[in-house]
């Protein structure tokens, strides 16, 4: 007993988390769950991976704002979730079952498709979890303020590709479209960290101007997901983003491509039924405003 609340106690104080030794308990416990049920599955694909996290993740809460912490802190909640952080956790708890610790290779300007990941080996454990998601979340791994979180989808797609772990393939088969990002910088009363903080929100345009250069921006259409020759090269366990139909805002939803009864569905963590679930909805019946598209790599080392 003595030894597990050290280890609670050491892990609340390494990540600087806000959050309870109670939250971290309930998150070991998860955490030791899914473990537990995917030990003989370690060897297999990230993406074949990723897939079996997220279904033992399934039914888990959706809770939207569980990150706002002030100061901005590293937030881990395995027993609640929104769409990216359902979408994230699965990735990184894949990679962390493999054993494998997300390192940094770019420097925050220049995204490319990296051949090698950027990863190392490490030993599985909660604290690996908790690395990999900071890796994941915040720009360069570091977590300075706000605007050190990644906020807009896309940043989140570009800075994975560069550390290798997935690449967007939107444009092997969609086509090209004209993407602005400016929304968070002129709704700065939508975030309370914004609003009264002229220093990141400047941080906040910056962002959006470097991601405004990273053009041209392609997407696949509804119509074109009802093509079979389309449809048929999504697999399962690719990240699908679902375009926003909002002014300078990139992506509205993430979810996990499933396919289900021989037709293409995908996992997510729904704000309308309140928990992770296979939607009952085909890709193509769902996808209004078109998506982007992205596959992880199969990483090993």
């Amino acid at each position: 007993m003595k030894s597990r609340l050290f280890l609670l106690f050491f892990l609340v104080s390494t990540y600087a988390c806000s959050y309870s030794p109670s939250q971290t308990e309930r998150n070991i416990a998860v955490y030791d769950s899914v473990s537990s049920a995917l030990q003989g599955d370690t060897a297999l694909p990230v993406q074949q991976l990723v897939v079996k996290v997220a279904l033992q993740l399934l039914n888990t809460p959706y809770v939207a704002s569980t990150l706002e912490a002030e100061p901005e802190q590293l937030q881990v909640f395995l027993d609640k979730t929104d769409c990216i952080l359902f979408v994230e956790l699965s990735a990184c708890m894949a990679l962390t079952l493999k054993g494998l610790r997300i390192t940094q290779a770019g420097d925050g300007e220049h995204f490319s498709v990296r051949q090698t990941p950027s990863v190392v080996k490490a030993e599985p454990s909660y604290q690996l979890l908790c690395d990999n998601i900071r890796n994941m979340r915040y720009r360069l791994g570091v977590v300075d303020g706000y605007a050190s979180r990644i906020h807009y989808t896309s940043e989140w797609l570009l800075q994975n590709q560069t550390n290798g772990i997935l690449r967007e393939y939107t444009a092997d088969l969609g086509r090209e479209f004209t993407q602005h990002f400016s929304y968070m910088s002129e709704h700065p009363s939508n975030y309370r960290q914004l609003a009264d903080n002229a220093a990141e929100l400047a941080r906040i345009r910056q962002i959006e101007e470097h991601l405004d250069a990273q053009k041209p921006y392609f997407f696949i259409s509804q119509e074109q997901l009802h093509s079979p020759d389309v449809i048929s090269q999504i697999q399962s366990g690719d990240i699908i983003t679902f375009l926003s139909p909002r002014e300078g805002l990139d992506l509205a939803h993430v979810a996990l491509a499933y396919e289900y009864n021989g037709e293409m569905h995908f996992i997510h963590a729904s704000y309308k039924q309140g928990r992770v679930v296979i939607e009952e909805k085909t890709l193509a019946d769902y996808a209004v405003n078109g998506i982007r598209i992205s596959r992880f790599n199969n990483i090993e080392h």
